[in-house]
């Protein structure tokens, strides 16, 4: 303590002060880097759950409407489908696999020479699958799983690894498929009407991995009881591929702000090249779903010039702390080594000082210390964001339409119990198309994803549908007012941009 008080004392007291306001500079800039860096990342999870959500309704709604298809329906059919024709190859199903494995060895392609057992299967092949490409082509997945009665699956899109499996034979009960089916048959056991069942999967390691499916295969599955006639045929399950989700979440990923699934162990499902380099910062469910994801970041990328402000003043202090310290020490005097002689000492004589009267001191009133106010800092100017110029590619605009399309199509649903064909007909904005066996909305659909919808989108239509739900569906509720307010929000866009 001797050492300390006498460093405080001798040491100048600019040099003191100084060190003092570094320190107190560094201190707030610290705290500055870390709110700004918490503001980011509140921003990039909100956003990036509010993506995953209307891609996880995307996927349930047109799940639903695929497995209600008639094409569908009839293609598991246990007397006329693949189900049947399964049945034919060989009484043994390990056999019938390996055979239409030879027969499709080479993907969803027929071999040449393939064997005469499988041609009722190959007639049924033909009748069905030209569609599920074309309805597949169409939508988020990238594959589809037909599953009989018996827990076989007796057709898959792309023919992967998953393709002839019994789902009850003990090495495949404990795969992503075969966990489905028993999920899916067990909720029918419980439910009153099974087309409510739905299951859907957090990112699995999913068989007949491909390139286009991420890092391993990672991929999540939708799955659905197939009813026909209010009798139970299969199961159908869709693949989403974990690229389809890369894909979304890049395009909310910025410099210092990145994305990751979180697979069904809780870990990260994969490292996307715009999340490389950055740290986990928290974990974030998406509402409504079984999906989780990580929000990564940079402190550093998103600090900006108040990160190389930091790292000066850190320099800075431990300069002028060093430097502080230097001069304190030079400024403490080394007591010199006196050597005295003893000598006798002789008291002092004492010479009595004449007393003068105390001079007389006028009163004088104390001066008050002029009170310094504290200068408050200029608030910051707000800066507004100009509007793009171009309205159609703004990416804000863009997802605008995309919700009011979503949100409408959903009430519509709820309300009315009716599709999006029926909404297309009965409105006469949207045009309906016969493919083959089965109506089609090829042009609604494209206003349902982000990536999907036109460059110059049709406004007007999308408007006007939403006007039509809210005018036939008086139902009153939260998804009224979510689709009241999806409008409100493109209709300012729309006033912004001097359309309407």
């Amino acid at each position: 303590m001797v050492g300390f008080e006498r460093w405080a004392i001798k040491a100048p007291a600019s040099l003191v002060t100084l060190a003092v306001l570094l320190c107190l500079s560094l201190m707030t800039a610290l705290y500055a880097v870390m709110d700004r860096t918490d503001t980011a990342v509140a921003t990039a999870r909100d956003m990036a759950a509010h993506d995953l959500g209307i891609l996880y309704e995307s996927a349930r709604d047109q799940s639903a409407a695929f497995s209600s298809t008639s094409f569908i329906g009839y293609s598991v059919g246990r007397y006329y489908g693949f189900a049947s024709a399964f049945a034919q190859i060989s009484p043994n199903p390990e056999r019938a696999a390996a055979l239409l494995r030879t027969a499709f060895a080479q993907g969803d392609a027929q071999q040449q020479g393939a064997s005469s057992a499988l041609a009722p299967y190959m007639a049924v092949h033909d009748r069905f699958h030209a569609s599920f490409v074309d309805m597949i082509g169409s939508s988020v997945f990238n594959d589809l799983y037909l599953i009989d009665r018996l827990g076989r699956v007796v057709y898959s899109l792309r023919k992967d690894g998953a393709f002839g499996q019994d789902l009850n034979d003990a090495r495949a009960r404990d795969t992503p498929l075969g966990e489905v089916f028993r999920e899916i048959m067990a909720r029918l056991q419980k439910v009153d009407d099974p087309t409510q069942v739905l299951v859907v999967t957090p990112p699995k390691d999913l068989d007949g991995a491909t390139a286009s499916d991420g890092p391993e295969g990672i991929g999540m599955l939708v799955a659905r009881p197939v009813v026909r006639h209010g009798s139970v045929e299969g199961v159908v399950a869709f693949r989403l591929p974990l690229a389809t989700v890369d894909r979304r979440l890049g395009t909310l990923a910025r410099q210092g702000v990145g994305f990751t699934l979180i697979d069904a162990g809780g870990h990260p499902a994969d490292q996307p090249a715009s999340a490389r380099g950055l740290s986990p910062y928290g974990v974030y469910g998406v509402p409504g779903s079984p999906w989780q994801f990580q929000v990564l970041s940079s402190g550093w990328a998103l600090s900006g010039w108040l990160g190389w402000w930091t790292w000066g003043l850190t320099l800075v202090s431990a300069a002028a702390g060093g430097w502080t310290w230097r001069q304190s020490r030079r400024a403490v005097p080394k007591a010199p080594a006196v050597t005295q002689a003893l000598v006798p000492v002789t008291p002092p004589v004492v010479v009595p000082a004449p007393v003068t009267p105390p001079p007389v001191v006028a009163a004088v009133a104390p001066v008050p210390e002029p009170v310094l106010e504290a200068a408050m800092p200029a608030p910051a100017p707000v800066l507004e964001v100009e509007p793009a110029n171009d309205l159609d590619a703004n990416e804000e605009f863009r997802r605008c339409i995309v919700d009011v399309m979503t949100l409408a199509l959903d009430f519509w649903h709820h309300a009315k119990r009716k599709g999006k064909i029926e909404l297309a007909e009965e409105s006469g904005l949207w045009r309906v198309y016969m493919d083959r066996s089965s109506l089609q909305t090829r042009t609604l659909d494209k206003y349902l994803l982000v990536e999907t919808l036109p460059r110059n989108p049709r406004w007007r239509d999308v408007v006007r549908t939403a006007e039509f739900v809210l005018r036939h569906c008086p139902d009153a509720g939260v998804e009224r007012e979510g689709v009241r307010e999806a409008l409100g929000r493109l209709k300012q866009h729309l006033r912004h941009a001097e359309r309407i």
